[in-house]
Order: structure tokens, then C-alpha cells, then sequence
């Protein structure tokens, strides 16, 4: 006892696991959607032709895979160099914040000097100020 398909998506089901091939799974397919028998034989033979000028599958697939693959080295080729530029720029600014750095530590330092030991002032003393009344008191 045979049954026949109930619709296209059993038949893909079919075709795509194997179990039928085109030439089975094409009519199927087209009869479930209502299409005539001279239909059904004008598109076996356009995929008959088709199939026949096709390239070899096998190969296509390796030449593909090997673009993807040369594709892929090349992306991370170019990725190593964007990230050593990367490296650089941030180890010439580790360098300048070392100097910058090194520079306040210095200024620090040269601050805390001079807070802990009074340096006379290179300024002129002013004239008539305090130092003028006191001596203007011992005239009195």
C-alpha cells in the first residue's frame, strides 16, 4: 500500500536527508503545487540542463573555503598590526606620563626643600617701613 505526499514540505524533508533524489523530489514537488504534467517535464528538463552546465560542486566548495580561509588570515594579519600600533602608542604614553611624572616629583621635591629651610629673600627691604618708627621712637 502506497501514500501519496501530502505537501511540498515533506518532500523536501525527503530530498534534503537523502532519501530521494532530484529527479524524484521535482515532480513530487510541483504536482502538490497543482502544476501540469507538461510543466512538470519542461522543469526536469531545464534542471536536467542545469545540472549538466554546472561546475563541479566539490570544487567550487574548496576554492571557496580556501578564499574564507586566506580572507581569515588576512583579517588577522591586519589585526596584529592594528593592535602593535596600539602597543606602541600606548607604551609612548607610559613613557611621557613617566616623565611627567618624574618631573612633578622633582618640583615636589624642590618645593618641600625650600618649605623646610627659610632662604634669605632676593627683594629689597622696604624703606621707611617698620624698621623707620622704631628709630624714630629712640629720638624722643
Amino acid at each position: 500500500m502506497t501514500a501519496p505526499l501530502a505537501s511540498t514540505a515533506e518532500v523536501e524533508s525527503l530530498f534534503t536527508n537523502g532519501v530521494i533524489d532530484i529527479q524524484s523530489a521535482l515532480p513530487c514537488a510541483l504536482h502538490s503545487l497543482g502544476f501540469s504534467a507538461v510543466e512538470i517535464e519542461g522543469a526536469m528538463t531545464r534542471r536536467l540542463k542545469a545540472d549538466k552546465g554546472a561546475a563541479n560542486t566539490e570544487l567550487m566548495t574548496a576554492q571557496t573555503q580556501q578564499l574564507v580561509g586566506d580572507a581569515d588570515v588576512a583579517l588577522k594579519s591586519a589585526q596584529t598590526r592594528k593592535t602593535d600600533a596600539e602597543v606602541a602608542a600606548v607604551e609612548a604614553g607610559v613613557e611621557k606620563t613617566q616623565a611627567e611624572v618624574g618631573k612633578v616629583n622633582a618640583d615636589a621635591k624642590k618645593a618641600e626643600h625650600d618649605a623646610k629651610a627659610p632662604f634669605p629673600s632676593a627683594a629689597p627691604k622696604p624703606a621707611g617701613g617698620a624698621s623707620g618708627s622704631s628709630s624714630g621712637a629712640k629720638k624722643k
